[in-house]
């Protein structure tokens, strides 16, 4: 492949899995967010399971903002609400899953509950799927809801080099030791020009949601929809 091209497909790549910007390995906590190393506030009684949002290959915790934004105002408090960030372009999805790991026991010590529920989009489900399965997150975690996740790959990996990329393609060792293991509730789109094929989106209790784009499925209102009624 020529250089040229090579590059052409790795900027597509990159502004179609999501919004690139400076990555940390914790995001923030209830309105903040940022990728920042944000702070998962001391211990205190929030009296309901924080929901962790996991972003995308080459997104941040702000992909998470509308559906943040619709969460508090459906009644879930604050100190609920948290957004993990993650070096997507640079780390295993292995290291990010032990990261995640970290932040959520930070996320339950906060809130004093024992168990947390995840929202991740697309490579963020197959972070938050190795953490249930590998370190320990099945008995941490009461629901995962993925958004456009490849659970069996997509040809799209092709056109990147990271480790999170080459672990998405299908059929990757990564893919193969998770299996079908640590799914639940998978969301999926007919429309989905990223996850390809479409199918590869489903895992465990597989729901086709609103016919969106991949990056869509973070803001339309009928994807929140059906998330609110799996959590």
């Amino acid at each position: 492949m020529k250089i040229k091209q090579f590059v052409t497909i790795l900027a597509a790549l990159t502004l179609a899995l999501g919004a690139g910007s400076v990555f940390a390995a914790k995001g923030g906590k209830g309105g903040g967010g940022g990728g920042g190393g944000g702070d998962t506030g001391g211990s205190e009684s929030c009296g309901q399971e924080p929901i962790v949002m996991v972003h995308g290959y080459s997104g941040s915790t702000s992909n998470f903002n509308t559906m943040e934004g619709r969460l508090a105002n459906d009644g879930v408090p604050a100190c609920a609400l948290y957004k993990f960030g993650y070096n997507s372009l640079g780390a295993s999805n292995k290291t990010s899953a032990a990261q995640l790991k970290s932040f959520v026991s930070s996320a339950l010590s906060a809130t004093g509950q024992s168990k947390a529920k995840l929202i991740a989009h697309s490579n963020g489900g197959l972070v938050s799927r190795w953490y249930r399965v590998y370190e320990g997150g099945s008995k941490k975690t009461s629901r995962l809801i993925t958004l456009g996740t490849p659970h069996k790959g997509t040809t799209w990996a092709y056109g990147c080099i990271s480790p999170a990329c080459f672990e998405m393609r299908p059929n990757s060792s990564f893919l193969q030791s998770l299996g079908t293991k640590g799914c639940d509730v998978s969301l999926w789109s007919s429309a989905d020009g990223i996850i390809i094929p479409n199918s590869s989106a489903k895992c465990g209790k597989s729901i086709q949601t609103a016919s969106v784009g991949h990056n869509t499925l973070l803001t339309s209102s009928a994807v929140y929809t059906d998330v609110k009624n799996n959590l």
